[in-house]
């Protein structure tokens, strides 16, 4: 392919290292990059340690809409499914421009995640709606997705499923040989809980784990990562002397951290129906290229990943003490901890690296391309 094949990259979600969407974002330019594209990014990017307030995040990304409508025209759009997303969709529309839509949850993560958008449910769905039946072809991150948006942009749409995945490379069981300022303090067994700090992300179930008998006395639990529920998480490292919270940690630097680990907990919750249509999180891949077990949760495909490829545990969401078990388990068998670990990286390796993911991208866009010439 031509490398005058231009890509414009639209997303509402801020460019903030420690969120999923930064790595998924970053690696699939990445990955289209090799395979000749020219990508260019749209995305709201704020300074501070922290999240701004609300109209300050609104600014930001009405900022990144108007960027996005008077940059030169690309060849094709690829977007975030997102309400902010709705004016560079139309924008798209009315301009005739091919356009890839990214779908990485159902709409009701809006109402979760901001619950004032309750109030205009019927508005706001609509306004997700449209932009799958606008959209030249979707992609979706699990199955269970791609059967929903089937059914909202008819069965004549292009969906694909192409789930999250990981950089084999840089997270792999070698990171754990390099040193960095987040290592340095680091206590000589644990687990880890990295990422966004979301109430569906089952982060309350894991501090609850925490005070459970069973948990063993040697073993500490060490977060990274930010979110709505980063208070809680600070206030139970406040009163624990085994629970250890480092912040949000750079993506170049999370991997020497989540390689140390004895284990990764990928607790999703189905808070309010989320999780019905499958869970493919980011942090499940990177734990797996690690060659780190996972202690998952029982929801679709995450679940069948960690079983079939014998990588770890699976437990009830919102089980404080399975989860407390699980890491007593880990904690007494070294042999077993070993062969999952092993497991895990020959799972991630073979079926689920960023560069494989970014080839069916790639494919996708060439097939839209296609069609509309």
């Amino acid at each position: 392919m031509s490398a005058s094949r231009k890509l414009m990259y639209f997303s509402p979600e801020p460019k903030r290292q420690g969120h999923a969407s930064f790595t998924h974002v970053h690696e699939i330019i990445n990955g289209l990059g090799q395979e000749g594209w020219s990508v260019d990014l749209y995305s709201p990017q704020y300074d501070g340690s922290r999240l701004p307030g609300v109209l300050h995040r609104l600014w930001g990304i009405l900022a990144t809409i108007l960027r996005a409508i008077l940059a030169t025209r690309p060849d094709a759009y690829y977007m975030r499914w997102h309400p902010a997303s709705f004016p560079v969709a139309l924008w798209g529309r009315l301009r005739r421009i091919p356009m890839v839509i990214e779908v990485n949850g159902p709409v009701d993560d809006l109402f979760i995640a901001w619950p004032i958008t309750r109030r205009m449910r019927t508005v706001f769905t609509w306004i997700m709606t449209v932009q799958l039946r606008w959209s030249s072809a979707v992609v979706a991150v699990t199955d269970g997705l791609q059967g929903m948006c089937r059914t909202i942009a008819g069965p004549e749409k292009t969906v694909a499923t192409i789930p999250n995945g990981a950089n084999t490379d840089l997270f792999s069981p070698n990171a754990a040989k390099i040193g960095n300022d987040n290592t340095r303090d680091l206590p000589g067994r644990f687990i880890v809980f990295f990422g966004t700090m979301a109430p569906w992300q089952g982060i309350r179930t894991v501090l609850a784990a925490l005070d459970e008998d069973v948990w063993p006395k040697d073993v500490h639990a060490v977060f990274a990562g930010d979110g709505v529920e980063r208070p809680a998480v600070e206030a139970v490292c406040a009163r624990l002397g085994h629970a250890h919270y480092l912040g949000r940690v750079p993506y170049e630097s999370l991997p020497a951290v989540v390689a140390r680990a004895e284990g990764a907990f990928v607790c999703t919750e189905n808070l309010e129906g989320r999780a019905s249509t499958g869970l493919a999180p980011l942090k499940l891949f990177e734990s797996l290229a690690s060659g780190v077990p996972v202690i998952a949760t029982e929801m679709p495909f995450q679940a069948e990943v960690v079983r079939g490829g014998a990588c770890g545990y699976v437990v009830p969401p919102g089980d404080p003490a399975g989860l407390a078990a699980c890491v007593a388990e880990l904690a007494k068998d070294s042999q077993k901890r070993r062969e999952m670990g092993e497991n895990a990286r020959r799972v991630a390796v073979e079926e689920h690296s960023w560069r494989a993911r970014a080839r069916d991208t790639h494919q996708l866009l060439l097939h839209v391309l296609e069609q509309q010439a």
